[in-house]
């Protein structure tokens, strides 16, 4: 039973990872209609520059939870002004391949700057850990799970209630009718890219020391985020946390209980199941047919 605990544990560290990156994909297509397939480069990028604050320039942790989400937003308002805004003027398609390639170009930019397979860094929490009968949960463990749920729980509570909210959900529901209410389309995209890269920034602060930094992790990241989305519903914010809580939970279960290998079919095998049984997702919002 102490095992099973210790395994959910950390099963649920990882989800709360696949949740956040989840949830800055399903905050970018509720708002714009667009499937950001960048996400795990942006996530790299937050990894990234977790290990160049902490392990190159020794600057404070908590300034990595601060600063580089705030980069890695930057970085995706940058890449909707430059690169999406206009071809977004015409079908949705050639955008979302664009995303496909700046994701793989965020994974070979990382490639070209360092020589190192993996670049580790440091966990925020160094203490012992907790010790409660002949269970050891380790309070990096709960840092990350507690830390990347309260992120993105902020912005749930962003998009939901917030007022630079208001304008995405106004988007979402209606673009012509935001846009006849004075929102602006270029400023509703950039502030929500903003979001759905900040939330990318957190994921890769968080996974940095949990899994350290390679280019994989773009890969890795973008899949699991995106199985995640579409298990939750992919319009459902809390839908695509608790779809990253589910993958990460029963990934760690297949690879302690089946085999390793299985770990990575898992997801897919999931993905089929919902898809057959529910193609909505499990916790998508009903839709209210007007008469």
């Amino acid at each position: 039973m102490s095992e099973l605990i210790m395994i959910l544990v950390g099963g649920v560290k990882i989800g709360s990872i696949y949740a956040l990156a989840a949830l800055g994909i399903v905050v970018i297509h509720k708002a714009t209609r667009v499937v950001n397939f960048a996400q795990g480069g942006l996530v790299l990028l937050g990894a990234y520059g977790a290990y160049v604050f902490i392990v190159e320039m020794r600057w404070p942790y908590w300034m990595a939870y601060v600063v580089i989400p705030a980069i890695v937003g930057c970085v995706a308002v940058l890449i909707e002004i430059v690169v999406l805004r206009r071809m977004r003027r015409g079908d949705l398609f050639p955008v979302v391949i664009a995303t496909i390639f700046l994701g793989i170009a965020l994974s070979e930019g990382y490639r070209l700057s360092t020589r190192a397979e993996i670049l580790s860094v440091p966990s925020f929490v160094s203490t012992m850990p907790f010790v409660i009968g002949s269970v050891v949960i380790s309070p990096e463990q709960l840092w990350v799970t507690f830390g990347a749920l309260l992120a993105a729980a902020a912005g749930i509570a962003i998009f939901q209630h917030g007022r630079v909210g208001r304008s995405m959900r106004a988007m979402a529901s209606n673009v012509r009718g935001a846009q006849l209410c004075g929102y602006s389309i270029d400023r509703v995209y950039g502030m929500t890219w903003f979001l759905g890269g900040a939330l990318a920034g957190y994921a890769g602060v968080f996974t940095a020391p949990v899994r350290g930094v390679s280019s994989e992790l773009a890969i890795a990241t973008v899949a699991a985020a995106f199985v995640a989305a579409v298990i939750g519903g992919f319009d459902s914010l809390i839908g695509a946390v608790a779809g990253g809580l589910i993958l990460g939970v029963s990934e760690t279960l297949a690879a302690a209980y089946i085999s390793s290998a299985m770990k990575s079919a898992i997801s897919f095998l999931l993905l089929f199941v919902v898809l057959a049984i529910r193609p909505q997702g499990l916790f998508a919002p009903k839709k209210v047919r007007s008469v």
